[in-house]
Order: C-alpha cells, then structure tokens, then sequence
C-alpha cells in the first residue's frame, strides 16, 4: 500500500534565477525523484502546505504540480491528495535504444571533414547583384502588409503581368497573367504538375541521364518511367515515342541537365510533330537558358506548340537560389488547376519575394542584372577553361557551350572514377553523371558560384587529383 500519510518535502534546490519560480520547483521535485528522495507512491503535501514549507506563492505549486503531473510524474486522486506517481521511474528512465521509425534512418556523419570547394550543381553567387537594388526591391515589398491569407494561389497578380510581359518580350510566347502560376522553385514547380497532371499508369517520358527529381516525382504520384537517351543532339524524342506514347514527357531542351548542349532543330520539329499527333503534354524545363554562350539560343518549344507546351522557369537562378521561387506558363486550364491545386495543399510562394520580384522585373532592374551575371558567367568560364587546360591537359571538358557547370573527363569510366575519389579526397563536394542516373562516372563541375580566386584553386585541384591517379 502506498504511503497515504502527508509528507515534508526534502530539501530541494532552487537556484537557477533564470527560471520562472514554477519551472525551478518542477525541475527540483523531479530530480527528488530522480534520486529516490520522492520515491513512487509517496504523498506530496497539499499545494497550500508545499507553498508553506517551501516560502512560495501557492499558485507556484499548483503550477508546478501541474506540470509534473501532465508529465506523468506525478497523479493526482482526488481527495486523496498528489502523490508521485508508481511509472515515474520509468518516464525518467533514458530511453536505451532509439524508436525503430528512427532506427530504420540512414545514419550520416554530423562533423564532415574539412571541405575545399563546393562543385554541386544548382549554385550561383549572389556578389554582382547591386546592393541598393536588392534593398529597393525589398522596400517596395515593405510598402503594403501581406495578405491576410495565403493570397492567391496562382501568385501575386502583378508579378504575372510583368512575367508574361518577360516572356513575350524575350522569349516570344504568347502568355497572359492568366496562365502564370508562380511556385517555390523549378523542383516543386514539376512536382507540383506531376501531382495534379499524372494518374497511376500514365507513361510519362524522361531524359537519362536528366532531372531526377522529375522522375521522383512521376514515380511518387504513380506514373510508369520512360527513360530516353541522350547524345550530342539532346533527348533522341523517337525513343519517347518508339511504344505507345507518353502523355507527359519532361525535358531540358535549352541546356540538358547535366550532359549540357541544346535539343537540335531538328529534334525540336520532331517532338512538335509527335506530341502534336499523340497528344502528348510536353513539360519543358528552361534550365539555364540565360546561360548561353556559343551558337543559336533557341526559343522555347511553348513559342510554337503553346497548347502542347507547359514552359517551368525561374529568375532566381540569376539573383539566388535562396529565393525559392519559380514560375509554370501552361495552357489556360492546366494553370487552372495548378492554382486549385495549391490553395488545397497550402503550396504558395513567399508573398514578400514575389513583391521584390515584381519590382525588379516592372524596373528594368532585373534584365540590366542578367546582363551582368551573362557577361561575368561568360568570362567566368573562359577563365576556368583555360586553367583546367593549362593544369590537366589530359582531362577532356564537355558542355562548355551554356549554363553553369562543365562535364571532366579522362576518357575511361574506371579512371573518371578514380578521378572523383581523388577530388573527394582533397575535399571537394561534388556530383557526378551517376548521380543523376547515367552510366559513367563523369564529374560535374558547377561554377555558377565561384569567385575569380576560385577559379585558380580549382584548377590546381584537377591538377592534385590528376597527378594521383
């Protein structure tokens, strides 16, 4: 039988000033019962006698009763009074092993070792956009509140205006505001389309090697992967199409990620035709194309074969991937329930970075920026060409003709990869063709975010790793 007679709390220390008064005294009882002072079953004293003993204010106990009690240390049983509870010993114990939810987890290192240079692609610096200009465009977000919801689905109103404005200035589309809906980023802009578009079974067409979180995406909401080769004209489309036809097919025709080069014209009029026929719906993925820098930059596909064409873009490669934003241009009841789909799973984009983003686009701000960044990428790559040449002659370098990275390779797959284990080594972050579901062992060097001092240091890494091997 527990021991129902009322007790005199033991000493107990309270001298974290800190502390509000009530957590101090919590913290107190449970280290008595911890150590066996307050063993399970012992009374507590009434809150009026604790507060007695203890020189405290009453509802200070009462508190701390409270909590210990909605902690399981302690019950209360009416009439009969507070007592420590008989599991308390068991809600103090440490747990000795973790959940087997948690255990199943991947374990990865929480101290990496020294890293040198960061090579991932997706990066680019932030150094030459103009200070002033970043502060203009978040005081123009500052001059309204937010909405008091969400706001809209598709995206603020004003930022589509000035984007189908964009597009049709420079990328010769026809879009209205209507058909823009602005997301968080290029990756949630695909998994978005896959979620609200594809239906389990549907065929759905990806590059290989390409965009892995297309393919993710597709596979999650029950779509059947089509894998299509690529070679030094792009996507082969009459892969695609070779069986029955797919009814969405995502590519990277401006720069394909990550072998690099563009869809040929040929191919271009090849896919217009084919998906035209079967009713294929074409999610083409503008993955840098400001980043163009030998031959034609064509226009996009959704220039001719609108009603066919979903065009996924972003500017925040261009200013920073941090922003988290991006856009879809689709045929009038695509965006229609795009939007539906958003307000339904809470998927807007940041209100205050599409108010900044208005502003740049509506100021002219952003194209004189893109002039820069094109200009300082352009002569960026030259000089990161050059040293690589200099350092490792034997290295061969592909996809130098646009966007922000470059393919190394030593012409053989088992010495790319000792190439990468080199480099890996010598710390440096990097990805290579596997990654991304092809079948070599090439290394991807992204350099989108590089500093002209990089640029030297990463050429003197080849030049390590090479050496090595």
């Amino acid at each position: 039988m527990p021991n129902i007679a009322a007790c005199v709390l033991p000493t107990l220390e309270m001298s974290n000033t800190s502390q509000a008064r009530n957590t101090q005294l919590a913290l107190a009882l449970s280290q008595a019962i911890r150590d066996g002072r307050l063993p399970p079953g012992s009374r507590l004293p009434p809150t009026r006698d604790a507060a007695s003993q203890l020189g405290l204010g009453r509802n200070t106990v009462v508190d701390a009763y409270a909590d210990l009690t909605a902690e399981g240390l302690l019950e209360s049983r009416g009439r009969l009074g507070t007592f420590v509870a008989r599991q308390a010993k068991a809600v103090l114990q440490p747990a000795t092993s973790l959940p087997r939810i948690v255990r199943r987890l991947p374990s990865t290192s929480t101290t990496p070792g020294a890293v040198s240079q960061d090579w991932r692609l997706g990066q680019s610096g932030t150094q030459l956009l103009p200070l002033d200009v970043w502060r203009a465009a978040c005081r123009e977000a500052g001059r309204n509140l937010p909405p008091s919801g969400y706001g809209d689905p598709q995206g603020l109103f004003t930022l589509r205006e000035a984007i189908a404005a964009w597009l049709r200035r420079h990328r010769g589309t026809r879009y209205e505001a209507a058909q823009i809906v602005i997301t968080q980023g290029t990756g949630s802009a695909v998994e978005l389309l896959a979620r609200t578009l594809v239906r389990p079974g549907d065929l759905c067409a990806v590059e290989s090697p390409g965009y892995s979180r297309a393919l993710d995406a597709f596979e999650l909401a029950g779509g059947t992967i089509v894998r299509v080769p690529i070679d030094e004209q792009g996507a082969i489309v009459k892969e695609a199409f070779a069986n029955t036809a797919p009814s969405v097919f995502h590519l990277t025709p401006a720069n394909q990620y990550p072998l690099g080069g563009r869809l040929s014209g040929l191919r271009r009029a090849e896919l217009a035709a084919l998906a035209s026929k079967a009713g294929t719906l074409v999610i083409e993925n503008e993955y840098d194309h400001e980043f163009i820098y030998e031959g034609q930059n064509h226009a996009p596909l959704a220039a001719t074969l609108a009603g066919q064409t979903v065009l996924v873009s972003t500017f925040a490669k261009s200013i920073s991937p941090a922003l988290r934003i991006g856009f879809i241009a689709a045929p009038q009841r695509v965006a229609d329930a795009l939007a539906s789909s958003i307000a339904a799973q809470g998927l807007h984009a940041s209100w205050p970075v599409q108010a900044s983003l208005q502003w740049m686009l509506a100021s002219g701000e952003l194209q004189r920026h893109l002039r820069r960044v094109r200009r300082h990428h352009a002569t960026q790559r030259d000089r990161l060409l050059a040293a690589i040449r200099q350092a490792c002659p034997e290295l061969q370098v592909r996809g130098t003709e646009g966007g922000l990275h470059f393919l190394l390779t030593l012409g053989r797959k088992e010495l790319d990869r000792k190439l990468a284990k080199e480099l890996k080594a010598r710390g440096v972050v990097l990805q290579t063709v596997t990654d991304f579901g092809g079948e070599t062992d090439e290394v991807l060097m992204g350099y989108g975010h590089m500093e002209r001092t990089e640029t030297q240091a990463a050429a003197d890494l080849l030049r390590g790793a090479c050496a090595a091997i």
